[in-house]
């Protein structure tokens, strides 16, 4: 198996994480196991999710990337590990249909969200990545001048979310939500810089885009995450909703979307 990949095998169950972004998944059979299905009934809905045969509380999914990465080779021949946003998906489908196997693994998955939700809201990061306020301001991704303008978030993204927040897709109050959903990784030194070289205007609006403020690598790293909360936006029908979703689905745990800052 490639370096690249993280693996851990528990109580039978495969799970994976790419090691340059954090995107994580696990085995089809492991995920089988956490539904409480045969390994044939995951395959299956793999298959129609390829071909737009998704029950209804998959539609979502349909045309989304499902795998982690092409096949790999672990102990015992090989596997494609299933995205963690199209696993959720499935848990959520068996835990809707009363598998009690997919509903204790989402009450365990809900229970490290919400531990996470309040870590990124208070803004901690884990031990390795504790430093000094100096330290952190010379990690900052906050750019000092504007890179050119490009699209981060589609028109599906901003007419989603004015959906659910019953608002114009271009009303200023929306802007919460991008900075909870979104941007809630940045350390408040960060901050405090965006305000300096991008500062909100009278209007409330800033003159630049904040992910035009936003160095290359860390862009990149927070484009999987935009495709994730947009997934989960389309099957929410509030804020509330779609904050429940993703409490269940990672805890808003952005500040480990962009674990391996060189601190020194």
């Amino acid at each position: 198996m490639s370096d690249d990949i993280l693996r851990q095998e528990i109580d039978g169950i495969e799970y994976f994480t790419v090691a340059a972004t954090g995107e994580s998944g696990m085995s089809q059979r492991g995920l089988s196991r956490l539904c409480g299905v045969r390994l044939s009934t995951v395959q299956n809905i793999l298959e129609n999710l390829t071909e737009n045969k998704a029950p209804e509380w998959l539609q979502k999914l349909v045309g989304s990337d499902l795998y982690l990465t092409e096949k790999i080779s672990v102990k015992g021949g090989e596997t494609r590990p299933i995205r963690a946003i199209v696993c959720w998906g499935i848990l959520r489908l068996y835990e809707r249909r009363g598998k009690l196997e997919a509903i204790v693994a989402l009450d365990a998955i809900g229970a490290i969200g919400i531990n996470s939700f309040i870590q990124a809201k208070t803004g901690w990061l884990p031990e390795q990545y504790q430093s000094s306020r100096k330290q952190r301001q010379e990690v900052s991704r906050i750019l000092e001048t504007p890179q050119p303008w490009t699209r981060m978030f589609e028109n599906e993204f901003e007419e989603n979310l004015a959906r659910i927040t019953k608002l114009h897709k271009k009303n200023i109050r929306n802007g919460k939500m991008y900075w909870e959903f979104i941007y809630s990784w940045m350390t408040p030194e960060e901050k405090v810089k965006l305000d300096i070289v991008n500062p909100a205007l009278p209007n409330g609006r800033r003159k630049y885009k904040i992910h035009q403020m936003l160095d290359n690598q860390t862009k990149e790293r927070l484009s999987p995450h935009v495709t994730s909360v947009l997934i989960l936006m389309k099957s929410a029908n509030s804020v509330d909703e779609l904050r429940r979703l993703v409490g269940r689905q990672y805890g808003v745990d952005q500040p480990n979307l962009f674990d391996g800052w060189n601190l020194g």
